[in-house]
């Protein structure tokens, strides 16, 4: 008896038609617009050497040899520069903004330390991060508390301690801080959060619109226990163009003089928060990543040319509130901002090796030992990445570049071009320096260490490499 043939179902057909289609317009999408576009890497302080890329002399291959990989390493130079930038008295005035680094951001105590040394203060949104601010010794005066989630014993400390402001995230939080002021016998220093129309609302503040913040702040000046000092405007995503800073700045200064014209409320503070973007990072539009899974295009440059940079962004945002209260005859109230991003974005960058590579369907597969674990922004944010040891070579073979984690999320870059890697070649992450760290996990693989490169040339250890024990310290045999 002979077996019938096994038609192959209109499924399986049409999938062997779409990997078809697939394999023969990538070459000609994926070569639409000629070689890859990169930023030069002497815009991170990289320079081309005969082993490869080294950062102001240092070479990242050797970092790797000395430290292990993967491997955070910290550019002290741009740190300071970033620091000094955001510190700087605008041509023609007579004051600057008080800058306050938020801890979220980029929790590294060595690079916190740094800052605190070059007069940055500490945004905190946390019990642990106010812990933390203490414990390096920074003045309460410099310390301001934001977060939806406080809690009653960290608002405790913080009136006790007499912290700069304890910002109220929403109006339900007053009365709290007032009851807990009263219990403790003093007055807290506090502000209010409040949303703009344009940026994040949701669970952080209380909308300017329909009145609800100027509510907010009637309520609080009805408690003796609260002295209320400043407002909080935060507006959230990445602020890159001058036009999107002036229209949330403008919205917030009209709001405090209904403040003053209504409630007679001067206040000591306007703290505008964060939010200044990169100019070489943005978020990944749906249709490019689409291009780029399906048909490998390249990932499109963020739009550099225009953005703002520090310098123009405490310009703009000095001279804004300068003139408004020129033109109102009022003196000029304090400036804060909460720099995390612009800050340290680009002071960082995550090393990483190959441990495998692997070829299917004309793309080659580089298996990192760093992935989603170390390095989820980039799965929904453009980072470059650039060869460390095979920098200058054409970049002609496409990679999928994905971590050792055992999951199909764990794709760093979909379609990447790059000179041919081997195993041990190794590659660097850009502008990581924001929300790597503190997002990073030890799933499966323990977390790396941090070194920071010096003006001098000199390395220093940051952060110890964990260990296996380090990932079982803190588990106990109790019920078993």
């Amino acid at each position: 008896m002979t077996s019938k043939p096994i038609v192959p179902s209109a499924r399986r057909l049409l999938a062997a038609s779409k990997r078809q289609a697939k394999s023969l317009l990538r070459p000609l999408v994926a070569n639409w617009n000629g070689a890859p576009k990169t930023f030069s890497p002497e815009r991170w302080g990289l320079s081309s050497e005969p082993n490869g890329l080294s950062l102001r002399g240092v070479s990242l291959h050797a970092l790797l040899d000395q430290w292990g990989s993967p491997l955070f390493v910290v550019d002290e130079e741009r740190l300071r520069a970033n620091a000094v930038a955001f510190q700087s008295v605008p041509t023609g005035r007579t004051s600057g903004c008080e800058v306050y680094y938020s801890y979220k951001t980029n929790p590294v105590v060595g690079v916190l330390r740094a800052l605190h040394a070059w007069g940055v203060g500490a945004e905190v949104i946390s019990p642990y991060e106010l812990w933390l601010a203490r414990r390096l010794g920074v003045p309460p005066a410099r310390i301001i508390y934001n977060g939806p989630g406080k809690s009653d014993e960290s608002i405790r400390e913080a009136i006790e301690l007499g912290i700069g402001s304890i910002n109220c995230n929403h109006a339900e939080e007053v009365e709290r801080i007032a009851r807990l002021a009263r219990q403790a016998g003093r007055r807290a220093r506090i502000g209010i959060r409040v949303a703009a129309n344009a940026g994040w609302s949701a669970q952080f503040g209380t909308p300017i619109r329909d009145g609800l913040a100027l509510a907010a702040f009637e309520r609080a000046l009805a408690f003796p226990e609260l002295e209320v000092v400043s407002i909080h405007a935060h507006r959230g995503g990445m602020i890159r163009w001058e036009s999107e800073l002036t229209s949330f700045v403008s919205e917030v200064l009209d709001f405090v003089e209904e403040l003053r014209a209504k409630l007679g409320l001067r206040l000591e503070l306007l703290n505008f928060g964060g939010s200044l973007g990169l100019p070489t990072v943005c978020g990944l539009d749906g249709r490019d990543r689409q291009l780029n899974q399906t048909f490998h295009r390249d990932l499109p440059l963020p739009v550099a040319a225009g953005t703002l940079s520090i310098e123009r962004y405490v310009e703009v945002l000095v001279g804004l509130v300068h003139d408004h209260h020129q033109r109102v005859s009022e003196p000029v109230p304090r400036i804060a901002v909460e720099p995390g991003r612009s800050m340290t974005g680009n002071t960082q960058l995550l090393l990483a090796k190959v441990l495998t590579t692997k070829t299917m369907d004309g793309v080659r597969f580089a298996v990192l030992d760093a992935g989603i674990n170390l390095a989820e922004s980039v799965r929904n944010e453009y980072h470059q990445v650039l060869p460390i040891n095979r920098f200058g070579e054409p970049a002609t073979q496409v990679h999928t570049l994905v971590g050792p984690i055992c999951s199909p999320g764990d794709t760093l870059y979909s379609a990447v071009r790059l000179p041919t890697l081997n195993v041990g070649d190794s590659l660097a992450v850009l502008d990581a320096g924001a929300y790597f760290v503190p997002f990073s996990t030890s799933f499966s693989y323990p977390r790396p260490a941090i070194v920071m490169v010096r003006g001098s040339g000199a390395v220093q250890r940051l952060r110890l490499a964990e260990t296996f024990e380090d990932l079982t310290r803190l588990e106990t045999d109790e019920g078993a």
